[in-house]
């Protein structure tokens, strides 16, 4: 697979092409090099340490505290499980996009969640790429059922991207260890781009959405959702239309992801459940608000109305 994208990978720092040794992709134009390990390549630009060090030190934190959370679940033997870990998603009330239900599938909530923000979004034969992809639900899920063409998964937390790889089973999957503000692919190689509940951890938001117009072919959709600050709102849909990307739906969600929180309550705090596994081997501060339980600040928030869960679709015209 890494033959099949080498066309589409550029280095990302300065997105110049890239020369293949056994080890090591190496730029060409600024001589960069990126580790081959054998189950994953890592795309990490090193330099950003250097250039924006107050970033680095975020995503560093963020790169620490998935670490912790996967060893922590492989140690518990429930990590074959949980290879979702956003909040998931039960209808009730407002329009639904989906066209799909889900079976009785382990993590229905999240897997419902993927279905509802691809809603009649064409996926099939398409090609493909989860950013913040962490450990793979919204890729399995896709591939189950919508069959694209292609599909990578980026991720900056290495053990995820590990634990994706030797899990994997689709030979039109690839992953990569990267950063969602310096995406190591070439101009215009996505059809379709996915990000779920990963964007409130990059520090330059801004970076990101340029990124995502840049790598999306014109037409292309951005199937996206986070949790944002109420009155951050608007200034983010601003950002993404000064990015180039046109707002097509933009739902605001949060009463179908509060009453998934309160579903997955029971299961995730049980004995085999992550946060109680989580806050036994981590040094996560607070392992509830990350998975907003009931009675953690972010599902308060929530219910207060001062966060919403967007759900959001746009467009390259």
């Amino acid at each position: 697979m890494l033959q099949h994208l080498h066309a589409r990978l550029v280095c990302s720092s300065c997105k110049g092409e890239l020369a293949q040794s056994d080890a090591l992709l190496q730029c060409r134009n600024c001589d960069a090099a990126y580790t081959i390990d054998n189950r994953y390549v890592s795309m990490l630009d090193r330099c950003e340490q250097f250039v924006h060090p107050s970033d680095w030190n975020r995503k560093e934190g963020e790169i620490r505290d998935y670490s912790e959370i996967s060893n922590s679940l492989a140690l518990s033997g429930i990590g074959r499980f949980a290879t979702f870990l956003n909040y998931g998603y039960v209808s009730y009330g407002n329009e639904q996009h989906a066209v799909i239900e889900p079976d009785d599938v382990w993590n229905r909530n999240s897997v419902k969640l993927l279905l509802e923000a691809v809603g009649r979004t064409a996926i099939r034969e398409q090609q493909v790429i989860d950013i913040g992809c962490g450990r793979g639900g919204n890729i399995a899920a896709l591939h189950k059922y919508f069959k694209p063409l292609s599909i990578v998964g980026l991720d900056i937390c290495p053990a995820n991207i590990a634990y994706c790889s030797a899990k994997s089973r689709f030979v039109e999957s690839f992953y990569i260890v990267g950063d969602a503000e310096n995406i190591p692919f070439a101009d215009e190689s996505f059809d379709v781009v996915l990000n779920m509940e990963s964007a409130h951890a990059y520090p330059n938001r801004s970076r990101f959405y340029e990124e995502v117009y840049r790598i999306m072919r014109y037409g292309g959709v951005f199937l996206y959702t986070e949790l944002m600050l109420e009155d951050q709102v608007a200034q983010n849909v601003r950002l993404l239309e000064e990015a180039g990307l046109s707002v097509i739906r933009n739902q605001d969600v949060t009463s179908n992801v509060l009453l998934s929180c309160d579903e997955n309550a029971k299961q995730r705090t049980g004995t085999q459940g992550i946060a109680n596994n989580a806050n036994a081997s981590t040094n996560i501060g607070d392992i509830n608000d990350f998975i907003a339980l009931p009675g953690s600040k972010k599902y308060e928030e929530m219910k207060a109305g001062t966060r919403q869960y967007r759900m959001m679709n746009l467009v390259k015209r």
